[in-house]
């Protein structure tokens, strides 16, 4: 019978190409990750990997056996962290990540929940990176990550996650822009425009690109530094909803494009590790964010 550590070898290095850098992930040597798969191999009875060069190579067998073997190191994570809650019941710290994005409505809607469930539970809301999110939740030092969906079926790390309402954005400029005096603007009107995106949205790809219009992009990491530089000079695209306080002061206009129409949208997704909403208080707090009724 197999053991748990050889199909986490033989995922590890099937995944990443090599035992190097298998060994890397596992945080193990590259020998024990090696002998791991000689043993399993030995156990199938067929070679699983071709070496060439630096490079392990799946063999056929081994295309047929990822997936399977997949499944039963997600379910033994999964089996793993559940334990744990187990034992940990009762939470007292809670640390979430969230993109610059996210609807303050759904932060303070979350906090009131959470305070009405136990007052004595601590939240720690964190601005960071998707790529920081990702690798936090895996480190078991973030516990929700609510970040952009990327378009793809499957997240870049081991974790699952629940869909959130859906964030309607815009186009916006300074009311002074020349863009915003154009009767009858079109997207090429923005490609001759410096236009301002956020850090997260620059690296995202997949449905990200096409918010990603003019050839002079600007990144910036801080919403507030974002829109005072539009105020000047440029555009960009944001969330309605944090836009809408600069619109109602007069300091900066949402433009209008035909192209766009008005109901363009991007999704948000609360990512979590297997097994956690197992626990109570996050399960809840997952419920919380999939009833939150928007703005």
């Amino acid at each position: 019978m197999h053991t748990l550590e050889q199909v986490s070898a033989f995922v590890a290095v099937y995944e990443q190409g090599s035992y190097s850098s298998a060994a890397r992930k596992l945080k193990k040597s590259r020998t024990t990750v090696r002998e791991h798969v000689v043993a399993y191999e030995d156990l199938l009875g067929y070679s699983l990997f071709v070496i060439e060069g630096r490079k392990a190579i799946p063999t056929e067998k081994a295309e047929h056996l990822y997936h399977r073997a997949k499944l039963v190191e997600k379910q033994n994570r999964s089996l793993f962290v559940q334990s744990q809650a187990l034992y940990e019941s009762n939470v007292h710290n809670i640390t979430i990540y969230y993109d610059v994005i996210t609807p303050l409505s759904l932060i303070t809607y979350i906090e009131k929940r959470v305070t009405g469930y136990n007052s004595d539970i601590v939240i720690n809301w964190k601005h960071r990176t998707r790529q920081e999110a990702m690798d936090k939740l895996q480190e078991g030092e973030c516990d929700i990550a609510i970040m952009p969906y990327r378009g793809q079926l499957f997240a870049e790390k081991e974790v699952t996650w629940k869909a959130i309402k859906p964030i309607q954005v815009g186009c916006f400029s300074g009311v002074d822009s020349p863009l915003a005096l154009i009767d009858d603007l079109k997207l090429e009107n923005l490609m001759l425009d410096t236009q301002y995106i956020t850090e997260n949205f620059a690296t995202l790809k997949l449905n990200f690109t096409s918010i990603q219009v003019s050839p002079k992009m600007h990144t910036v990491s801080n919403n507030d530094l974002l829109c005072e530089l539009v105020k000047q000079s440029g555009w960009t695209i944001m969330p309605r909803h944090y836009m809408t306080s600069y619109v109602e002061r007069g300091e900066v206009v949402e433009l209008k494009l035909k192209e766009l129409g008005s109901n363009v949208s991007f999704g948000l997704n609360a990512f979590y590790c297997y097994g956690k909403a197992e626990v109570e208080v996050f399960g809840l707090i997952l419920e919380w964010i999939e009833e939150w009724g928007g703005f």
